[in-house]
């Protein structure tokens, strides 16, 4: 029985040095994911809006592509950074669409990690 627990333990260590990432972290990933997702949509839409002096019609297809563990990290902060794509609608009745990429900074702390803060970082065309 004990050979087995070191096995499992030396298991889990190895993979938390190759990933770098920690079960806490990796369950954080989707909650981080979300709250980009969330949040990229309206960046998008003001991004736009401020580069080309029109509001486009619509913001689809977003996707989170990557999450890796961000600055400033600590014991008390767990801090990520979303990487993702969209596409925008520039009109109601085109189908044709811009391909953007973004990245999200995600934040939440150890004492209420229920509470997640989600930055927009950068949008560009792709």
């Amino acid at each position: 029985m004990r050979t087995r627990t070191v096995a499992a333990t030396a298991v889990v260590v190895a993979l938390v040095v190759l990933t770098g990432r920690t079960q806490q972290q990796t369950s954080f990933d989707g909650v981080a994911r979300a709250a980009c997702e969330t949040r990229v949509g309206p960046a998008i839409v003001a991004w736009w809006r401020d580069g080309y002096g029109m509001t486009p019609w619509k913001v689809v297809d977003t996707r989170s592509t990557s999450v890796e563990d961000g600055p400033g990290g600590s014991d008390e902060v767990t801090t990520v950074i979303v990487t993702g794509e969209s596409s925008v609608q520039r009109v109601e009745d085109g189908e044709a669409t811009e391909p953007v990429e973004w990245s999200c900074s995600a934040q939440t702390r150890a004492d209420d990690p229920t509470t997640v803060s989600a930055t927009i970082r950068e949008i560009t065309l792709r």
